[in-house]
C-alpha cells in the first residue's frame, strides 16, 4: 500500500512540472551588480504609471524590475 501511495505522489509531482512552458526571452539588458556588468534575459516589457518595467530573469528572480536598474538594453 505504501508503494502505491508513493507511486501516486511521484506521478502527481512529475505531472505538475510538465505543464510549465519554457518562455523565450524577448530581449537582453545589462545590469551592474557588485561592480560587474551582468547580462540579464528579459521576458516581458510593460509600462506602469509612465515607467517601463522589465520581467527580468536571474538574478532578479523573474520579477518586474524598473528599467532604471539596467545600464543598457536591447528592448524596444
Amino acid at each position: 500500500m505504501n508503494k502505491l501511495i508513493l507511486s501516486a505522489l511521484l506521478a502527481f509531482a512529475l505531472s505538475a512540472c510538465s505543464g510549465i512552458e519554457k518562455q523565450s526571452p524577448v530581449c537582453t539588458a545589462t545590469a551592474n551588480i557588485g561592480g560587474q556588468d551582468l547580462s540579464v534575459s528579459i521576458y516581458g516589457v510593460r509600462k506602469v504609471a509612465g515607467q517601463t518595467q522589465y520581467r527580468a530573469g536571474y538574478p532578479f528572480n523573474w520579477r518586474w524590475v524598473n528599467r532604471n536598474n539596467f545600464t543598457s538594453d536591447t528592448c524596444h
